[in-house]
């Protein structure tokens, strides 16, 4: 009786792992569909409406996930970018103070082909393949089930 308790524990534990690790990584693709979105609407915004920066991110906060709204907020990235990765999107928001709408123009251009490249990646590389760790989790959880056992 003992190891089916053992056995499911370490199978549930296994799957509450997977779980955590799936939702970090569908939380930096929703960041990075979030930061896409705010590169395009930024441009836009430039071009046309012309809001200030400020007033811009607190209307676009009002539309986008907790983690780029909490970004926009205090300038912390709380999901798991690697250095690359942090450094443009830093980089890109250190830099948004350009002295004229052509130079924040191109600064727009350059930096959005970057993060939409990161983007694509994270979403073709990471973020398809999520749903995967739940299956491994339940399996690596029921192989250490039964070596304890």
């Amino acid at each position: 009786m003992i190891d089916i308790i053992i056995l499911i524990t370490c199978i549930l534990c296994g799957f509450a792992c997977a779980k955590y690790l799936e939702k970090r990584v569908r939380s930096k693709g929703e960041f990075y569909n979030d930061l896409a979105r705010y590169i395009m609407l930024l441009k836009i915004n430039v071009e046309g409406r012309k809001l200030e920066i400020g007033k811009f991110n607190e209307e676009f906060s009002g539309q986008c996930g907790q983690l780029f709204r909490n970004f926009l907020v205090d300038g912390k990235i709380r999901c798991s970018l690697n250095a690359m990765q942090k450094g443009n999107v830093t980089n890109f928001f250190d830099n948004l103070s350009c002295g004229s709408s052509e130079e924040l123009g191109k600064h727009i251009d350059y930096y959005g082909v970057l993060i939409n490249a990161d983007a694509k990646q994270v979403t073709e590389s990471e973020v398809a393949k999520a749903s995967i760790y739940v299956k491994l989790g339940i399996l690596f959880g029921m192989m250490v089930g039964i070596v304890l056992m």
